[in-house]
């Protein structure tokens, strides 16, 4: 497998990873939000964590991250 290929299943677990705890720290933290959840310090973790989570989300995967142009029109060619 060539280096191309490793830091795509890099990148991909990684991405995977970033997933699957955000959404946990959602699941958890609303959970706690109704009264369904009694918080242990790992709950608390991920409660904190959600904070961060959000963050990197809007920071380098939303559309509204900096240098973003999925919503400009296209540039006219001549």
């Amino acid at each position: 497998m060539g280096n191309l290929g490793r830091k795509f299943l890099i990148a991909l677990a990684l991405g995977m990873i970033f997933a699957f705890s955000f959404l946990k720290s959602i699941a958890i933290t609303v959970a706690w939000w109704n009264g369904d959840l009694t918080a242990g310090p790992c709950e608390w973790l991920w409660i904190g964590l959600l904070p961060v989570w959000l963050f990197v989300f809007f920071r380098y995967y939303s559309i509204f991250r900096p240098g973003c142009g999925a919503c400009l029109p296209p540039e006219e060619q001549s």
